[in-house]
């Protein structure tokens, strides 16, 4: 499906990633700095294989502040970037909830209609399975 009028509060789509490699970056007294690359599919008003970089701030207290950098390609070669950020939790011994925002841009003329938007972020995470589930809201 692509399309051009999805309203404000409407489903852009899913990513579903698996949590790759990652590094302990700091250990502090506050808590520790992950970062992380995950790989997986989006579905919804476009399909891509994704890609991404996460930095993710884990305090003392199970709350969480992330940012990721993302990558996504479809098979036409349409190349999607993407820039999201926001808190979470551990609501589990081995699973998250985050929220936050993204911002995504392209070059295609096809998903130029991406360009500048910005959409509302709610996603799970589970460390037994490393899977991420992120769905995304346009705002």
């Amino acid at each position: 499906m692509m399309t051009t009028q999805l309203e404000k509060g409407s489903l852009l789509g899913e990513s579903r990633t698996k949590v790759g490699p990652y590094t302990i970056k700091e250990i502090t007294p506050f808590g520790l700095k992950i970062e992380r690359n995950d790989s997986g599919q989006f579905t919804g008003a476009y399909t891509a294989n994704v890609m991404d970089s996460l930095t993710i701030f884990l305090k003392n207290d199970g709350t969480l502040d992330w940012e990721a950098k993302s990558l996504s390609y479809t098979k036409e070669g349409d190349l999607i970037v993407s820039h999201a950020h926001g808190t979470g939790r551990m609501s589990g011994p081995t699973s998250s909830t985050v929220e936050g925002e993204a911002l995504l841009m392209t070059q295609s003329p096809k998903l130029s209609w991406l360009n500048n938007k910005k959409f509302r972020v709610e996603g799970t995470g589970d460390l037994a399975t490393m899977e991420d589930r992120v769905k995304f809201f346009v705002l």
